[in-house]
């Protein structure tokens, strides 16, 4: 399947936008990792759509809801941990 331009560079920036999530939340800020987490999620939920790869789109719904129960748990809740 070839893919535009357009969606090579969204697949790149969701992928890069991951990686910095996890770096995010890996120095030790999971709130703000959680949101950035959740964009990327999005873009990748977007990039599953334009390119027909259902199975990507349901995946990253899915982490999408990890990713609110995340927030949810240490914006809202200010959970710590455990």
């Amino acid at each position: 399947m070839e893919r535009s331009k357009r969606e090579k560079v969204l697949e790149i920036t969701a992928s890069v936008v991951g990686v910095i999530a996890l770096l995010i939340t890996a120095v030790g800020y999971p709130q703000v990792g959680f949101v950035v987490a959740l964009f990327a999620s999005t873009l990748y939920a977007v990039y599953g759509f334009l390119t027909k790869q259902y199975g990507i789109m349901v995946s990253s719904l899915i982490y999408g809801v990890v990713e609110v129960i995340g927030i949810i748990r240490w914006v809202f809740l200010g959970k710590s941990g455990g």
